[in-house]
């Protein structure tokens, strides 16, 4: 199993150069618009295994379609009439009826509803496991990445960047995916001297490494207000920047910074409010050991109080273009280095 995390463009160059070797299946890849409502299922199939030199037949079609649990009736139909998971059985259940000894997909899972996007992962896996048949997948999404144990590879710029166990590479992030799956912020620093610093920021740490290292720093792991003296603030990392972007991400609601003076602070993606509930105190900053513990002040999904004690609050008070106070944990800086 090799999996592949990166830019859309850089890891199918990858896939189609791998389903272009010999014994290699070709990505199962479905027609768009007008020629998907005129296609149907049975015509589909029959060209893709064509194109894939596959000599298995309709008994090993048929097998597949079972493991996989494409309906008989599922092949009479047009492309156009089937939803996200029916597509998803389908074309796994083809390139396994191929009958080669390497698959290679393309996000396979793609809008697969979670419940059947887990079952037929590790249906996939069990099979390639207990037939000795190898996988070669892109993906956009962390858990798809879980079946693959033996590798995950990071492709940026059409370029790999980093390559190991999945903890390995979302752990120590070397490109902007892994980091953005792994729910932090990753940067160029450099250790001297006992000291991490990142660019030209005041931000800085104490480190044993030296030389040429990344950084990353956790979405929550920065207490943001409205006011510069608030007294929730312990340290003098205290710098001045201006929301540029928001977004939701699963239950959260974020914010993009960017600092008024890069030579005191950071930019950064930090989670504001987490819809799920969980909430902080205003007795410092949020980090990874504590962000799931509730404070004593604060409302509900509310984890920076100085920024307003409620959604709505928080909803009024934060908008593009606000100019915000941050205070960074310096304590949860994790440096590694670029070697």
């Amino acid at each position: 199993m090799l999996g592949l995390m990166g830019s859309t463009d850089s890891t199918t160059e990858v896939v189609l150069s791998v389903a272009a070797r010999s014994n290699v299946a070709l990505p199962p890849r479905f027609p768009t618009g007008l020629r998907s409502g005129l296609t149907r299922v049975r015509s589909w199939v029959r060209t893709y295994l064509r194109e894939a030199d596959a000599g298995s037949g309709e008994a090993a079609l048929a097998q597949a379609c079972t493991e996989f649990g494409v309906k008989p009736e599922t092949l009479k139909r047009r492309l156009n009439e089937l939803d996200a998971s029916e597509r998803a059985k389908l074309g796994l259940a083809v390139a396994w009826a191929s009958g080669s000894t390497w698959l290679t997909f393309i996000d396979p899972f793609a809008s697969v509803p979670g419940h059947v996007r887990a079952g037929l992962r590790g249906r996939l896996a069990d099979l390639a496991a207990a037939h000795g048949r190898g996988i070669v997948f892109t993906s956009n999404t962390l858990t798809d990445f879980t079946v693959a144990e033996a590798g995950v590879a990071d492709i940026e710029k059409g370029e790999l960047v980093a390559f190991g166990t999945l903890e390995q590479v979302v752990t120590e992030p070397r490109g902007s995916l892994p980091a953005e799956l792994s729910g932090v912020n990753v940067y160029s620093g450099l250790a001297r001297k006992g000291w991490l610093s990142i660019g030209h920021s005041a931000v800085k740490a104490r480190t044993e490494l030296d030389g040429k290292v990344f950084v990353t720093l956790g979405w929550r792991s920065a207490l943001l207000s409205l006011d510069e003296h608030d007294p929730a603030f312990t340290s003098a990392t205290v710098f001045e920047a201006i929301v540029i972007g928001l977004r939701d991400r699963g239950s959260c609601l974020q914010a993009k910074l960017s600092p008024v003076d890069t030579e005191m602070g950071l930019a950064l993606d930090v989670d504001l409010a987490d819809l799920a509930g969980v909430h902080h105190g205003a007795g410092g900053v949020g980090n990874d050991a504590s962000r799931d513990q509730p404070g004593p002040a604060g409302g509900f999904g509310v984890l920076h109080p100085g920024l307003g004690e409620s959604i709505a609050a928080l909803r009024a008070n934060v908008k593009v273009g606000t100019h915000v106070f941050v205070e960074v944990d310096t304590s949860a800086l994790h440096a590694y280095s670029v070697e």
